[in-house]
Order: structure tokens, then C-alpha cells, then sequence
């Protein structure tokens, strides 16, 4: 049997899909963990079979294929990718975007651009909201310092509220991938029924996240239960094409780069 590197975030929002892969992991299953970047170079390096990794990365890696039916997504507010400034956001002169954002950097810049007429200069920063806005007039953060560190400042946007403005569609953060030829059925079965599990389990892993992150269990629940979006379908697929749309039109993808999906093959 295959050994399969399984690349995973170390984020709220990706417990559903995780949780009973880590709590019984499958035969010949390797779990490592990074941040979206740090995924996204394992993928490129080969060191990673398969990853929750940001759907920026998907698009922009021709040596990836997105497993279908899965996301890390919402249809609206996600609570967890804000944008926090001291000044409007069409005056804004200097962005700080964390360092392990690839989707929400990129989406910064399309909102800031298309939104708000607003075409600032960009800096990548470690995710330390007080040294971020001491550098610049805004900072991005995403998944659990969004959630835990958020600085007090008078111009707060969520980025998922703003795509949802811009463009009628749910965002797909993040997305199952895998590189080419390393993904097969029994992959696919084992990510369905993780989710599967994990959906169950809402209630579990809320309380199990309220202590490990001091939120109240109700708050997670929510977040987990009503905000994020978990399955691929049609007006996610579609929000996820015009992400890729925007972004080349916007030189931050190349002009060939486009949703490549996995077509399937045989376990061995």
C-alpha cells in the first residue's frame, strides 16, 4: 500500500474535515501540519501528497488537481479573514499581509482594488497585529489570529462579506488538493468520510476547540455550523472560477492558470 503524506491547517475552521483522520488515522496516512504557505511549498517540493491548502495555490500550481466536492468556504461574513485599518479603505497607502495567507492576500488586493478604488503597496509581515499596523495602515489576518487577536481599530472588513458584495458568490478559501497522479479512491473515500465525521461531531469538536482556544463553545458552533461551508457545489465552483478570473486579470496569476479538477484513479 501507498504511503500518503496528508498536509493539514492548523486552523479552526479545518477541524471538520480532520478531526477523526487525526483521532484514527488511516493506514499508510503521514498527517504534517503548516500554514497555507508552508503547504503550498510542500506541494511544490513533492513532500506532500495531498493538502487542505489555500485555493490561490490551486489555481496557481499547474501540478495540482482540486479534488471535487470540498471546500473551506463561505457564502458571506467568515469572521475569520478581516482586514483591519486605521484609515478608510480607499485611502490606505501600505498593507501588511500575514505571512501564511496566499487566498486572503490575494483577495485583499482584488477587494481593495475593485471595491474601493484602492491600490496600495503590499508587505508580507509576521502575523503580530501591533507590529503589522506600526509598519502599516492595514493589516490582514486569517484563521485563528483573526479570530482571538484582532486589534482595535476603526475600519474592520470582512473579506468574505466584501467578495459576497463585489460579486453575488460564496469564496472558497481553501480547497483538497493533490499533486498530480499521487491522489486516488481510497483518498478521496477517507476525505468524504472525515467529513462525514466531522459534520456529525460539531457539537464535540466545538467544545474541544472552546478550551484549547478560551471562545465560548456556542460561538465556535456557530462559526463552524452557519458560517463555513464545507462542500464544492455550483455557486461555490462558480465564486471559485471568477477568483481566478479576477486574479489574472489582475496580474496575480498567470493567464493560463484555471480550476483543474481531479478526475479520479484506481487505489494500488
Amino acid at each position: 500500500m501507498k504511503t500518503t503524506v496528508l498536509g493539514c491547517l492548523p486552523y479552526l475552521n479545518v477541524r471538520p474535515l480532520i478531526r477523526s483522520i487525526e483521532r484514527r488515522p488511516p493506514e499508510g496516512y503521514e498527517l504534517v501540519y503548516d500554514t497555507p504557505s508552508g503547504l503550498a511549498e510542500r506541494l511544490r517540493e513533492g513532500s506532500c501528497d495531498i493538502a487542505a491548502v489555500s485555493s490561490f495555490e490551486a489555481l496557481a500550481n499547474p501540478e495540482l488537481e482540486i479534488i471535487p466536492g470540498f471546500a473551506i468556504a463561505s457564502d458571506g461574513p467568515v469572521t475569520s479573514v478581516m482586514l483591519f485599518s486605521r484609515k478608510p479603505f480607499a485611502g490606505v497607502g501600505r498593507v501588511a499581509l500575514d505571512t501564511g495567507s496566499l487566498s486572503g492576500a490575494a483577495l485583499t488586493r482584488i477587494v481593495l482594488a475593485d471595491l474601493f478604488g484602492a491600490r496600495p503597496e503590499f508587505v508580507r509581515l509576521e502575523p503580530y497585529p501591533a507590529e503589522m499596523l506600526s509598519l502599516a495602515d492595514a493589516c490582514l489576518l486569517i484563521g485563528n489570529n483573526a479570530l482571538l487577536h484582532a486589534p482595535d481599530v476603526p475600519h474592520v472588513l470582512d473579506l468574505g462579506a466584501a467578495w459576497k458584495e463585489l460579486t453575488g458568490l460564496p469564496f472558497v478559501f481553501g480547497v483538497w488538493a493533490a499533486r498530480k497522479g499521487r491522489a486516488d479512491g481510497r483518498d478521496v473515500s477517507i476525505l468524504q468520510e472525515a467529513r462525514r465525521a466531522g459534520l456529525r461531531d460539531l457539537h464535540d469538536i466545538a467544545r474541544e476547540e472552546s478550551i484549547n482556544l478560551g471562545l465560548p463553545p456556542g460561538q465556535i458552533l456557530r462559526y463552524l455550523a452557519e458560517t463555513m461551508v464545507y462542500e464544492m457545489g455550483g455557486r461555490e465552483l462558480e465564486g471559485l472560477r471568477e477568483f481566478c478570473r479576477r486574479a489574472r486579470a489582475g496580474g496575480l496569476l498567470h493567464p493560463e492558470a484555471a480550476v483543474r479538477l481531479w478526475q479520479g484513479r484506481e487505489a494500488v
